[in-house]
């Protein structure tokens, strides 16, 4: 059963926010749900569902087995769901296994939302959010072999490859029907764009219900929240989750050698999003 919307997208680009709106649209209510409610949306790689659904501990395993064992554990989670659709948070790039099977099985996935962001400001908010200086992020954000998780995250290792090659993983591949939006998108023509993601995964659009989620779900009311009760989802030495969520941050934050560096190596896939034009000018 096709039953399984991953919501992908790389760290820092608006997975939580995205997720946040689609809690608040579905419970519905007057007033905001708290951040814990978006536990119904848990990330693909949460090491204590694998463990439930495999009986292995992970921690026990390699990494190569535990890759190996991925397809068969979401497998697993779709058919033991009770909902028609499971809606799954990934930062995974789409890759294969040692046995040359795709992570994300497309027999139990009826789609993906990609949302994605200027990586410039994706290089300035990661920063924040891991407590590292701008170059490591930038050398991060342009690694090929970088991932995230394992040992004491209580996650599953999570190969990200660099920003341009997660996004060209997914948008390439064909197993998964795939909507992409832009973070800054999303948050210029807000009602456009989170209506165009309900309409995609053929939900109910009611724009009285979208205007009501997005006012639920608005970045100064999530700070609040997070300054009030806290958000399982901050790093230990990470000051705020919440940070910034503006459009053009990096132009504060990144050296004007280390933007030409972002754009020099993601040049194709920021022209082909409308980041930069076709001279190599910066749009955002």
């Amino acid at each position: 059963m096709k039953n399984i919307v991953w919501l992908v997208s790389y760290p820092k680009s608006g997975n939580t926010w995205f997720r946040i709106f689609l809690a608040n649209y579905l419970k519905n209510s007057e007033a905001p749900l708290p951040l814990d409610e978006i536990r119904n949306t848990p990330i693909s790689s949460n090491a204590i569902d694998f463990e439930e659904e495999i009986g292995l501990n992970p921690f026990e395993l390699n990494i190569s087995e535990v890759d190996n064992y991925r397809p068969d554990f979401y497998r697993s989670l779709s058919s033991n769901a009770t909902a028609d659709i499971v809606f799954k948070k990934t930062h995974d790039a789409y890759t294969y296994n040692n046995n040359g099977d795709p992570i994300f099985p497309g027999d139990i996935s009826q789609c993906a939302v990609y949302i994605v962001r200027n990586p410039l400001d994706v290089c300035v908010s990661y920063a924040n959010h891991s407590s590292s200086k701008i170059e490591k992020s930038v050398a991060f954000l342009l690694n090929q072999d970088a991932k995230i998780g394992s040992g004491k995250s209580g996650q599953l290792r999570q190969r990200l490859l660099s920003w341009g090659s997660h996004y060209k993983s997914w948008n390439e591949q064909k197993a998964i029907p795939i909507f992409t939006v832009r973070y800054e998108d999303m948050l210029r023509k807000p009602m456009v764009t989170f209506g165009s993601i309900l309409k995609f995964l053929k939900m109910e659009y009611d724009e009285d219900r979208i205007t009501r989620a997005l006012i639920n779900s608005d970045f100064k009311l999530l700070q609040k929240m997070e300054s009030e009760k806290g958000f399982k989802e901050r790093l230990q030495n990470c000051e705020q989750f919440f940070w910034k969520g503006s459009i053009g941050n990096y132009e504060d934050h990144l050296s004007p050698y280390q933007i030409e560096r972002i754009v020099s190596n993601c040049r194709d896939v920021m022209q082909q999003l409308g980041y930069i034009d076709s001279k190599g000018i910066l749009t955002v």
